[in-house]
């Protein structure tokens, strides 16, 4: 039987990485060690100048006593857009997870992928995901918003927990190499406004790490997303009205990260 018709999806997991030695062991063995296998893994790796990419040589057998596709480059690429476009180019699923280096896919993830994939007219599936902190300690359960109109201004999904089909990103195309920090809101804003179906799954499918380049980089990506809102016909003074409140309510949060309050506020 072949595994589309096995599991209902040929799915396809990219993961782009840079001197990730310390951490990719641990997101590529999420991936080797499903419930049920995936399809096909992809590493895109930036040219590492560390031991990352002989770490991800070393798993091949792994993979192939699996029967996983397994495929990986080393190259320098212009930046995380274009690194997961080349990944997306590269793969022969239907449906495609991106996951970065040190975040990792839960135990039955491809199980309850496979499940929802039932459902044939839906482009995009998307879950929830545990947010960890550096020591993989949790920090709290990022559940996404469903008003998928809110993307323009705020990434209400996480993309370690969505997944899309080929099909949508060959109609409505790849990311955006121009952005740095919003490439997949812009993205998923896109298919939303093509009108593509999303699902949600209310269970948790990934651990995404805090403290990623959109994290450390807030007054960018704060720019970026105003960029992106007028370029989709916003007016120019709700764009900015918007950036101001954010820039207030970032500095008020990290007054209060780490402690009693900020826990509680996100319902740990």
């Amino acid at each position: 039987m072949k595994y589309e018709e096995k599991y209902n999806m040929k799915l396809s997991i990219v993961t782009v990485c840079y001197n990730a030695e310390q951490c990719i062991d641990r997101t590529i063995k999420s991936v080797l060690n499903q419930t049920c296998p995936v399809y096909e893994y992809i590493i895109i790796d930036g040219g590492s100048k560390d031991k990352t990419y002989n770490r991800v040589c070393s798993y091949e057998k792994s993979f192939a006593e699996k029967g996983i596709l397994f495929k990986h480059i080393s190259e320098r690429d212009k930046g995380i857009s274009d690194a997961f476009n080349k990944g997306i180019k590269m793969a022969s699923g239907t449906l495609i997870g991106l996951i970065n280096a040190d975040d990792e896919l839960l135990p039955e993830t491809s199980e309850i992928l496979k499940n929802e994939c039932k459902k044939i007219d839906v482009d995009i599936y998307y879950g929830n995901c545990y947010w960890v902190d550096s020591e993989r300690n949790l920090e709290y359960v990022f559940k996404p918003k469903h008003d998928l109109s809110k993307l323009l201004y705020n990434m209400i999904l996480i993309h370690p927990s969505t997944f899309v089909k080929k099909k949508a990103y060959e109609e409505c195309g790849l990311f955006d190499v121009t952005y740095k920090y919003c490439m997949d809101k812009e993205l998923l804003y896109r298919m939303y406004k093509a009108g593509k179906k999303f699902d949600y799954i209310d269970q948790c499918l990934t651990k995404f790490k805090a403290g990623g380049v959109s994290d450390t980089h807030s007054k960018a990506v704060f720019k970026e997303g105003s960029r992106m809102a007028l370029s989709y016909g916003e007016p120019q003074i709700k764009v900015k009205s918007i950036e101001i409140i954010k820039t207030v309510r970032n500095q008020m949060v990290n007054m209060i990260k780490g402690t009693r309050v900020y826990r509680v506020l996100k319902g740990i």
